[in-house]
């Protein structure tokens, strides 16, 4: 595989733990996540644990599950689901948790979709772990080493008493009490919380053949301060933390001895206080090795400045992401994004005075109180855009706005998909007139997503029937027109599409978050005032 390991491996143990740690993707995709590889390296450097990573499309060293201990999944997005049924089917695993005997591996998973809402695939797994993972994965590894040749039930218990990890088999939802444990009484679960500041994640493994090659990857920050009310990763990674400063350069100069490719990550990187300084810091060297090239993700719209914008430039970038959202300021301050467009304008024109190319809008249509009027001013914006930067290469990429569990505006109804499709329709024909080139996404699959989002552990049944029938849209469609004829589930678009009223209960309210429900429903109720 042509892999660069950047740590001290341990060897083989007999007696250790026999793990896989799998990604529901091809092992191009999987080599660029930079959670999934930061695990597997916490378990690679435990001299206890013989460590194994799995992809859709590689082959394993243990032939027999019967020796393996653990099998654990990474789970970054909703229909992450179906790869993972096509794993464990390729190695005769039982979907369901309850038909898995003594046999089988311990099963687990984690990931922002878990955090955020683990109870549509909930009967899947033996226990989930819900939050950051750094400082938590090898208590769990330790306890189900120590207590290794007892029964599943009896190593649960022990997992069940970790801050973080969620065993779905011991509880279950009543609509009226909301997650119970066993005996009826409330069930709760904190999401864990790692101090990021001194952990500073970066790429433990380097290869030509992941889909970013050879690139050193660098979290300098975790969530992010701006916590717009849709934004599910600013709010399940609540609070916003950065990576010390003299540690993130101490990493790119590990990073340099190996590639010439720095990537830094995080939903806000321009809010670090030091990011002018970092990039600065990364260019100096670009003097000497003129071969380093540096690239960034997204950069904030309002938090682009001349001295960094050169920065990147002298390394190498020259496109760039920023985030609109929103055509109109009414809008863009309803769903708590403080961005006014001369502050825009003014970014877009650093950029290309600094010598980017180009730029990528990105922006969502189907926001909570969107009108026609909201639509016809982000055309009427970015055509403004593109007449004061003749020559820049300007294209916008749109997503349907999705409620995501944990968020302000989890309880907000969402745009029926025909509605969308037509905004969708509009938008290529407007934009086509002014020049500027448009990406969407399916109104479709977007649906599939909210209902996902938002739904509990009767939507289980559904998405294994759905894998059976082909995975695809089709599939979907077909299953769900079945699954409401026979009353499996009274009506899909109650999960998906409508509002939920405050005082509901909802199978995601047991995880214990920074921000509370009540912090969630004065804040929705503000926004949209």
């Amino acid at each position: 595989m042509n892999e660069i390991f950047l740590y001290d491996r341990k060897p083989f143990n007999r007696n250790g733990l026999n793990l896989w740690i799998a990604y529901p993707g091809i092992y191009n995709f999987g080599m660029s996540a930079l959670g999934f590889l930061t695990v597997f390296e916490i378990f690679d450097r435990d001299e206890n644990i013989n460590a194994e990573r799995i992809f859709s499309d590689t082959k394993t060293t243990i032939t027999d599950i019967r020796n393996l201990d653990v099998l654990l999944f990474s789970f970054s997005f909703e229909l992450d689901f179906l790869m993972i049924f096509k794993i464990l089917e390729k190695y005769k695993i039982p979907f369901y948790a309850k038909d898995r005997d003594e046999k089988y591996p311990i099963i687990g998973g984690g990931g922002p979709v878990l955090t955020a809402n683990p109870e549509p695939y909930a009967k899947m797994f033996d226990y989930i772990d819900l939050g950051d993972a750094e400082n938590k994965t090898n208590k769990i590894t330790d306890t189900i080493r120590k207590n290794k040749g007892k029964t599943k039930k009896d190593i649960l218990i022990e997992l069940s008493k970790l801050e973080g990890v969620y065993i779905p088999g011991h509880s279950y939802f009543d609509k009226a009490k909301g997650m119970t444990d066993i005996n009826g009484n409330v069930y709760t679960v904190k999401k864990s919380t790692d101090k990021l500041k001194e952990i500073c994640v970066t790429t433990p493994i380097l290869t030509e053949n992941s889909y970013f090659s050879n690139t050193y990857i660098i979290e300098i920050a975790r969530g992010c301060p701006q916590r717009c009310a849709f934004c599910n990763t600013s709010h399940i990674n609540t609070p916003y933390r950065i990576c010390n400063t003299e540690i993130i350069k101490q990493r790119i100069n590990t990073g340099l001895k190996y590639t010439n490719k720095i990537a830094f990550l995080g939903a806000a990187i321009c809010s670090h206080p030091d990011i002018e300084n970092l990039c600065e810091y990364i260019a100096l060297k670009v003097n000497t090795n003129n071969n380093i090239k540096l690239s960034i993700s997204s950069l904030r719209a309002d938090g682009i400045s001349e001295k960094m914008a050169k920065a990147l430039v002298k390394c190498g970038q020259r496109h760039a992401t920023v985030a609109l959202e929103a055509g109109s300021e009414r809008l863009r301050k309803v769903i708590n994004k403080n961005l006014t467009k001369e502050k825009f304008k003014q970014n877009i024109k650093i950029l290309r005075e600094s010598g980017f190319k180009g730029v990528k809008i990105y922006a969502m249509i189907g926001l909570p109180t969107e009108t026609q009027e909201d639509i016809e001013e982000f055309i009427k914006f970015t055509k403004e855009i593109k007449n004061e930067n003749k020559g820049f290469d300007i294209s916008v990429s749109f997503s349907s706005f999705v409620p995501k569990a944990h968020t302000p505006f989890q309880f907000v109804e969402k745009e029926n998909t025909k509605s969308l499709e037509k905004k969708y329709e509009f938008l290529q024909k407007e934009m086509h007139k002014i020049g500027i080139k448009i990406n969407t996404s399916s109104a479709k699959w977007d649906y599939i997503q909210a209902l996902f989002s938002r739904g509990g552990r009767e939507l289980f049944d559904f998405a294994v029937d759905v894998y059976k029938a082909g995975g695809n849209i089709t599939a979907f469609k077909s299953v769900m027109k079945e699954y409401e004829k026979t009353r499996k589930i009274k009506s899909f678009d109650d999960i998906a599409l409508n509002s939920i009223p405050y005082d509901n209960i909802n199978p995601w309210d047991f995880i214990q978050m920074p921000l509370s429900k009540e912090d969630l429903i004065k804040k929705c109720k503000s926004l949209l005032s």
